[in-house]
């Protein structure tokens, strides 16, 4: 068994773990380690080699609401690898396709005029009823479904929040909290929808059309990172598929399997950036915490990568498709945000994220099945002509587990009680990240919280104190 000792441990080599040890090695250098499961550091946002080609996990970019100080650390260290393209989204809606995220006219006349009238007629006899016959009514306590209806309409709601719940979350949406919508910007109130429609025919708007993209893949980042991390003489541990934390008096010990040997790292400070209930199960709870972790559920997604000769019929890098009838949610062609992701013309990739969890009649199904389910909904959907068939040498599924938190009634609570429980018991604990905060964010959200966790260690705050963020990352708005 090799032992060793270090100040900071960070579990969890995604983009916001890798962003804390970054900043926390510059200080203490030599005095960091990082263990990552996976056999490459990046978390969701890595970049991965098949087919002479490179592929994301799904659909990344950073979106030019992006803060300051997270920009400014982009550019830094990726400059030369950074690219501006215009948005090119698609949301295929009542057999059209329409600009996404919706921000335009174009949504009326793309559900056609007697769906829009319907839709908007359904919205104004809600609003009446509340108004002069349900006097009390009150949205505070409603759930998803419920809150949904009253704000923007029955009509509105089965037509794309509904379909959209039932497929992300695969539940029913009345079990879905009220903060699940509050959560995303394209879930805004319809009483914005008219400035959007306004914002959309300004300079302004046009200008803000754009996203931020590396030319070698989203993973760019993560791996400049890595590079750098390991420069400043901390040691970055992959393929770690378990380990565990000990707890001696003042004495504490994680202990890891790195491939190679066991590892016993004597440590100050932890840093746990995998999600928060496998975190606290490492932890022995007590049985009442216990019941609150068996309560927190997670959806997974399987990422199909197909590859077809022709292009895809529209332009656009990606695209969106709330209704069931597809078993995909969303679509991007890996080429369109750089071309260096596929050097090879003879044939084009195509990434279809699946969502799925342990309940889904879609864990049964073998590959072929996945490929010949995406295949014919693509060309359903019009991306694909009729006829199209896919090389089924190229084609590979990658299954993801724990990407989408499901947010069921009580999920704040839950998560808050779990988080009191770390700060009051372990003062040497600080969970973060998308998963160790039970958050659906932004690439650029978890690089932020990574460098706000630095600054918060590099400052003497407790667990406690960085805790008391909560509420702001739970209201990051996931942009689409």
């Amino acid at each position: 068994m090799r032992k060793s000792k270090c100040k900071i441990v960070v579990i969890g080599a995604g983009v916001s773990g890798l962003t804390t040890a970054y900043r926390l090695s510059k200080d203490n250098p030599n005095d960091v380690i990082v263990i990552e499961k996976d056999s490459k550091v990046g978390g969701l946002s890595k970049t991965i080699n098949a087919n002479n080609s490179f592929y994301d996990l799904g659909s990344h970019r950073i979106h030019f609401k992006v803060s300051k100080k997270t920009f400014k650390l982009v550019k830094e260290m990726c400059d030369k690898a950074l690219v501006k393209n215009k948005r090119g989204g698609k949301l295929r809606i009542k057999n059209s396709y329409i600009d996404y995220p919706i921000t335009s006219i174009q949504f009326l006349f793309g559900i056609g005029l007697i769906e829009a009238f319907l839709c908007i007629a359904s919205l104004i006899k809600n609003r009446i009823y509340h108004k002069f016959v349900d006097k009390d009514f009150k949205r505070e306590g409603l759930n998803y479904e419920s809150y949904l209806i009253s704000t923007a309409g029955h009509r509105a709601y089965k037509l794309f929040y509904e379909p959209y719940a039932r497929k992300v979350w695969g539940c029913e949406p009345s079990r879905i909290s009220i903060t699940a919508v509050k959560k995303r910007i394209s879930m805004v109130k319809p009483t914005l929808f008219l400035k959007n429609i306004i914002a959309r025919y300004t300079k302004k708007s046009r200008r803000n059309d754009y996203y931020y993209y590396f030319k070698g893949g989203i993973g760019y980042f993560s791996d400049v990172l890595e590079r750098l991390i390991l420069n400043n003489g901390a040691r970055i541990y992959t393929n770690v598929k378990d380990f565990s934390i000990h707890i001696d008096n003042d004495k504490r010990n994680i202990v890891f399997f790195d491939s190679q040997k066991t590892v016993n790292v004597e440590f100050e400070k932890l840093v746990s950036t995998i999600p928060i209930d496998e975190l606290v199960l490492k932890l022995n709870p007590t049985d009442d915490i216990l019941k609150i972790v068996k309560r927190i559920r997670w959806r997974g997604l399987k990422l199909v990568y197909l590859h077809v000769i022709k292009e895809p019929r529209l332009e656009g890098e990606t695209f969106y498709f709330p209704e069931l009838k597809y078993i995909f949610g969303r679509v991007s062609i890996p080429k369109r945000f750089s071309k260096k992701m596929q050097p090879d013309d003879s044939f084009i990739s195509i990434v279809c994220e699946v969502p799925c969890g342990v309940d889904d009649g879609l864990c049964n199904k073998t590959d072929k099945d996945i490929y010949d389910l995406c295949l014919e909904g693509l060309i359903k959907a019009g991306l694909l002509d009729k006829g199209a068939v896919y090389l089924s040498d190229k084609n590979f599924i990658i299954n993801v587990p724990n990407v989408y938190p499901v947010y069921f009634k009580g999920w704040q609570e839950d998560i808050s009680c779990l988080l009191q429980y770390l700060g009051e018991e372990f003062d040497y604990i600080y969970t973060s990240g998308k998963p160790g905060f039970f958050l659906h964010c932004n690439f650029d959200h978890s690089i932020d919280i990574g460098i706000f966790l630095a600054d918060y260690i590099k400052r003497g705050k407790l667990p406690k104190e960085w805790y008391g963020k909560i509420d702001f990352f739970q209201d990051m708005k996931l942009r689409d």
